[in-house]
């Protein structure tokens, strides 16, 4: 088996495939894909791995996670698949926190770029995806907030409203309309450009579509990934597996999400669970007449709770929590999710039976993704760190594969890009150009 490639991308969920497809359309040859569960849905099974393995230094098993963040339901009675919401908004709960750490001009990068992936995301789903309509819903977002957060939902909105994103406030009738008046929300912000995609088709789409091509190969439930360093001449990078394989690349992109153990991003990428219920329902309910399976993602002001009707479930996402690999508490957290939804929406039915599962992200200090390389000469780029605003975000930042290899250049708005997300902003050697 070939073990040398021009590029090596470890992790096949929406981001590295979007990244394996760039590069195969900017051209790039023998490019390796690397992925210890299946293509778009992760690590789907409990694996243990050997106490001898450099994961750990003890005598005692370890247990890698189940799910990976492109996770999603498994369809019909299992609960609705396209779910996973593609969103604009900053990864910060108020826009002037978010212009504190990276300024206005920061703020619009991002509100712009986020845009940018949005539409480049439906672009390629609606050329890949098998059935581009049932798995993809352009039905827009309502961000709410009850009575006491509404003044400062309207300066987030006015905020918005300055830097030209697209958006419309919405009236207590209007959001009561929506939601019902048990929720007890009483104003919105509309994102009518806003979608949701069924996350684990499109990244195995992607592939699909890089793989025909001959660009690249994928291996699917391979050994965990242990180690990823450049070589000490400098000339390629090691990839080493759990069961002792050892591969080389000219350049690697790591992008894994929460669920790979780096010692580059000690103190800088934190794995986090979210978990996930869909309560199901018999009646569309108080949802404005946006009836079941078109509504609207919905999500709280400060992204406590996302939910929106899916083939006859509300879909209902939140509970994240610090993970540290630790075994997931998802029976008490789901049912959290639960009784929140059956309390907000008295017309469920309370105590039903209802799916449940759950997924593991990463996050950032600042929610931001960590994009690029460490140093310059290196020949690991990272493209990982994701949270509830990630897939318009990450598909930006994927779109940046080739001329971050140096396979060619960067225009200047995907320049501002890769400042914005560079992972050099923890760094000392830090040469970001975004306005502090």
């Amino acid at each position: 088996m070939q073990n040398c490639y021009e590029v090596v991308v470890v992790g096949g969920g929406t981001t590295g495939a979007a990244a394996c497809y760039h590069l195969s359309q900017a051209g790039i040859k023998n490019i390796l894909c690397l992925d210890m569960g299946r293509a778009g849905e992760g690590q789907t099974q409990t694996r243990q791995v050997d106490d001898q393995t450099p994961l750990t230094g003890r005598d005692e098993k370890y247990f890698v996670p189940h799910f990976s963040g492109s996770r999603v339901f498994e369809g019909a009675e299992k609960g609705p698949r396209t779910i996973k919401m593609i969103v604009t908004l900053p990864p910060y709960e108020m826009l002037d926190g978010f212009a504190d750490l990276f300024g206005w001009e920061g703020v619009k990068t991002y509100l712009d770029l986020a845009q940018h992936g949005l539409q480049l995301q439906l672009e390629l789903a609606n050329q890949i995806l098998p059935d581009p309509e049932q798995q993809v819903k352009k039905s827009g977002s309502l961000m709410v907030c009850e009575e006491e957060r509404a003044s400062r939902l309207k300066q987030e909105y006015e905020f918005l409203q300055k830097l030209d994103c697209p958006c419309e406030w919405w009236d207590t009738e209007r959001v009561v309309n929506a939601q019902g008046a048990a929720a007890g929300y009483v104003a919105g912000i509309w994102f009518p450009q806003d979608a949701r995609i069924d996350s684990v088709t499109y990244a195995k789409s992607l592939l699909a579509a890089a793989t025909k091509n001959g660009s690249v190969t994928l291996r699917e439930e391979c050994s965990p990934v242990v180690d990823i360093q450049n070589d000490n001449s400098g000339r390629y990078a090691e990839i080493r597996l759990a069961d002792g394989e050892l591969i080389e690349a000219n350049q690697v992109i790591v992008a894994t999400g929460g669920m790979f153990i780096d010692k580059s991003l000690a103190g800088m990428l934190t794995p986090r669970y979210s978990y996930l219920a869909a309560l199901p329902h018999n009646d569309p309910g108080p949802w404005g007449g946006m009836e079941a399976p078109d509504s609207a993602n919905f999500f709280t002001l400060g992204f406590s709770h996302d939910w929106c009707v899916e083939s006859n479930f509300v879909r209902i996402s939140g509970e994240d929590h610090y993970s540290g690999l630790k075994s997931p508490r998802a029976k008490q957290r789901c049912g959290r999710l639960a009784q929140w939804g059956w309390t907000k929406y008295p017309y469920l039915e309370f105590g039903s039976d209802y799916p449940a599962t759950y997924g593991i992200y990463s996050e950032t200090p600042d929610f931001m993704p960590l994009v690029g390389k460490t140093e310059s000469k290196s020949r690991i780029c990272y493209m990982v760190g994701c949270n509830a605003w990630g897939q318009a975000s990450l598909s930006a930042a994927a779109e940046l594969a080739a001329p971050l290899l140096g396979y060619r250049e960067m225009t200047e708005s995907e320049q501002r890009t890769a400042d914005l997300f560079s992972i050099r902003r923890f760094s000392a050697r830090s040469t970001s150009t975004i306005t502090q």
